[in-house]
This record gives C-alpha cells, structure tokens and sequence, in this order.
C-alpha cells in the first residue's frame, strides 16, 4: 500500500513539474518547432530507438552464456526486454518493476532458469552501470569546456557524475563481497524458526554463479559491456536527428552533452514512473546551457516522449504472445540451439 501512494506521489510531482516547465514555455513557438519533425523525421527516431534496444537486449543476452547467439534468441530476447522494459517505464521501482518480468517469460516460454536469468539482469545491469558512468564522464568533461556552462552548473554536473559512480560501485560490490549471502545467512541466524535453509542455499548459489561469470567469462563480460556503451551511444544519435529534425541542429559533442545531462537526471530521479517531468526538465535545462533556448529543450523531450508512448504500447501490445504459466510444452533452452 505504501509503493502505491508512493508511486502515485512521485507521478504527481512529475507532472507539477512538467506543468511548470510548459508554462515556462512559448507555446506557439513550441508547436512550431513539433510540426518540424514530421511522419518521417518519427519514423527515423523510432528506427534509431529500435537499434538502442538491440544493444541493450545484446548486452543482457550475452550474459546468459549457456544461450546461442542466433537470430531466433535474439529475437526472444529482444521481444521479452520490449515488455520487461514497458513496465520498468511504468512502474516506480528504480527502473527494475519489469526485472521479474523478464526472468519469468524466459521461464515460462522457454524454461531458461530464474536464477540463470536473474544472474544475467544484474550482471548486464552492472555493465551498464559502468558503461553509463564512462558515457557521463565523457559528457561531464565536454561540459566543463562549453563556454556556456557556469562554474556552478559545472559544480552540479561534477555531483551528479559522483553520485552515479558511487551507486555503480555499491552495485558491483554488492555482488563481489557476496552480500546476498551474508544477509541470508544474518536473516536465518535472526530469524531461525522460520527456516530459511532453502533461501539461504538460493542466495549462495546466485553469488557462486556471479563469482563464475566474472571470474570465468571475461571475454562476454567485455562484449556485454561493448554493447551497453553502443546502448548509450544510440540514444546521443538520437538526440542529434531529433534536433536536426527541429530545424537547429547540435554538434555530436553537444547532443552527448546533453544525452549525458538526461541520463544523470533519470538515473537520480529513478523513483519518478516514465521519469515524467525530470526527462522534460533536463531537457529543458541542458537545451537551455547549451543552445540558449529551452522551447528547443522541451520540444526535443515531447518528440522523444512520444516515442516512449508508442514503444511502450507496441510492447505492451506483444505480452499476449506470450505464455505466462510454465506449460509441459516448454522444453529447456539446452535443446533448442
């Protein structure tokens, strides 16, 4: 009951502030800069949004090493992440409500294990991590020469890249120093009549499981974390065509800077469901630094908004393709190559 009035909480907060940012805005002149893009220009955005999915959806496959890289997985993989990912949009659970989600449909449609997939979600979650805090760095240190840019919002921008790089660190260090163990093993001593053997034997397995994968796969580890970089890559691509579309375009600098800003912002705020009103605020903030008009900001984050609709129904649209109760007809990933 909580998460609910706490999910409800911080949507409506989002949308005070995309209301306040609208009102911040010409209007007239927005609508102008919209009507730009046009059915192609979307359709452009959406191909881009599509080849980000697969290198997110690569990234997370490959550590899954007892699976075939062939096109039939992938395009498993990539359809299961479409979903996993709509929910993790919708839902206010530190973009991981879709997490679960995803581990599920690979049992129940093709038997691939929950812990073998839970494994890989973080471990793919952690190359991501990583691979974000290279991206912002990169971004932050272009900041610090744009001549636009104050020292204070130098100062902000160099807190916030701090901050991700410590949630990044805590998140790996979780899985080296073998917490989940730990805490089992603290949660069975305290509260011992409740038997908690069975979760204790899951929690070591999953951390021998993550000590072999980063001890034995270096090779994916290093592929998985090639292909979370193209991810972020994908999205400042995305940004330069949005505002070439708009009629005034960025340096490939500026659309990293600015891609970097965003990213900062939805990994602080991951709390807000859809980051709703804080995508749009910094858009309208690092727009503004960056090319001294925030209307071009918010346009920018409506035209990507709408992109994140459309995505999310289409994806939405595919979970009835799947099973979702494990069937006698769902054999084990091993005999499919």
């Amino acid at each position: 009951m909580l998460i609910k009035y706490l999910k409800f909480s911080f949507f409506a907060v989002g949308i005070i502030l995309l209301g306040f940012i609208l009102a911040k805005t010409d209007l007239t002149q927005l609508l102008e800069q919209l009507s730009k893009v046009g059915l192609g220009g979307l359709v452009v955005i959406l191909l881009i949004y599509s080849l980000y999915f697969a290198a997110d959806s690569l990234s997370w496959q490959i550590t899954v090493h007892t699976i075939p890289l062939n096109f039939r997985w992938i395009m498993r993989f990539y359809a299961v992440r479409m979903v996993g990912e709509a929910y993790n949009n919708i839902t206010p659970v530190a973009s991981m409500g879709g997490e679960p989600l995803k581990a599920w449909l690979l049992k129940s449609n093709w038997g691939v294990s929950l812990t073998e997939s839970g494994v890989a979600l973080v471990i793919s979650k952690t190359t991501s991590m990583f691979t974000l805090v290279l991206f912002v760095a990169l971004g932050v240190v272009n900041c610090f020469y744009h001549p636009n840019f104050t020292y204070e919002e130098k100062e902000i921008a160099g807190l916030g890249f701090f901050l991700i790089v410590f949630f990044a660190f805590i998140f790996f260090l979780m899985q080296r120093l073998k917490l989940l163990s730990s805490l089992a093993q603290l949660l069975e001593h305290r509260f011992y009549k409740f038997k908690l053997q069975r979760f204790v034997e899951i929690a070591e397995t999953i951390d021998r499981k993550f000590e072999n994968f980063y001890s034995s796969h270096k090779l994916r580890l290093f592929q998985s974390a090639v292909f979370a970089m193209l991810n972020w890559i994908f999205g400042v691509i995305e940004i330069y065509f949005i505002f070439l579309f708009l009629g005034d375009p960025l340096t490939f600098g500026e659309a990293w800077m600015l891609e970097s800003i965003i990213q900062l912002v939805r990994t602080i705020t991951f709390f807000v469901p859809a980051g709703i009103g804080t995508q749009e605020g910094a858009f309208f903030i690092g727009a503004g630094m960056i090319t001294g008009f925030s209307s071009l900001g918010v346009a920018a984050a409506l035209v990507r908004r709408a992109r994140d609709i459309f995505w999310i129904a289409l994806s939405l649209s595919i979970l009835s393709f799947f099973s979702v109760k494990p069937s006698s007809k769902n054999h084990r990933h091993g005999s499919d190559g």
